[in-house]
């Protein structure tokens, strides 16, 4: 099996949870949609590219910010955010409110990638990772990448007495009598009447030195796992 393994570092990020209103929090690893986002926008992606993506990583610790977040109260309005703090000046939004929010963040976060793909698109993708062109952010616009490594990996099945060597994603399918946090992340959408729907795939997020040897997974040279979920078999 041919994969491209990308090595990413993040000062500060935020992967934002779609049901966090009042408080946003984040998830531990950013979900495959994000990661599927960021490369469609580095390859200038005007269609969806199917991929398969493995997600692994670790942060030193969190923070928390506290931000002023703009909401629209109405489809039709003409009014965009104007921050004025500071200024000797007013202006009193209709169709525009605001309210304070906790943003929940990650610090110096390091991330494991692995993604598989048909044809050229791995080629493609090692290009535009290996010339970090244009620059790329994961999460928010201002969480921005730094790629660390982006190369070719061989792939073997998992050995007897594998361990995870970071936190990582397992699919529920592949990891039912493994510990770890639940979570239903977000996939692939389709636009049905003007919204996304979303398909969402379940995983666990297994921490550090689980033993996952029993797994039907994969296992890079440097002893990475992979673990693809089989919705993304297309």
């Amino acid at each position: 099996m041919k994969v491209l393994r990308l090595r990413l570092f993040q000062e500060t990020a935020c992967y934002k949870k779609p049901a966090a209103f009042k408080v946003g929090e984040t998830y531990p690893l950013p979900p495959y949609s994000t990661v599927k986002g960021m490369i469609h926008h580095a390859l200038q992606a005007d269609e969806y590219i199917p991929m398969a993506i493995s997600i692994q990583g670790k942060y030193e610790s969190k923070l928390v910010d506290y931000q002023k977040h703009y909401f629209v109260k109405s489809q039709q309005h003409g009014e965009f955010p104007l921050v004025l703090d500071g200024l000797a000046l007013n202006y009193d939004f209709l169709d525009m409110t605001t309210m304070p929010i906790y943003m929940h963040m990650l610090l110096n976060v390091e991330l494991v990638v692995h993604l598989r793909a048909e044809g050229d698109t791995l080629a493609r993708i090692h290009d535009v990772f290996h010339n970090q062109n244009p620059p790329l952010s994961l999460g928010r616009w201002e969480d921005l990448v730094r790629i660390d490594e982006c190369s070719y990996a061989d792939c073997q099945p998992v050995a007897d007495d594998q361990e995870t060597l970071l936190p990582i994603y397992i699919p529920t399918a592949k990891a039912d009598d493994v510990s770890g946090v639940p979570y239903r992340l977000n996939w692939k959408y389709e636009i049905r009447e003007g919204v996304r729907q979303w398909e969402r795939i379940k995983v666990r997020y297994v921490p550090i030195g689980e033993w996952i040897g029993h797994l039907d997974l994969m296992v890079d040279q440097d002893g990475y796992p992979i673990a693809f979920p089989s919705e993304m078999e297309e």
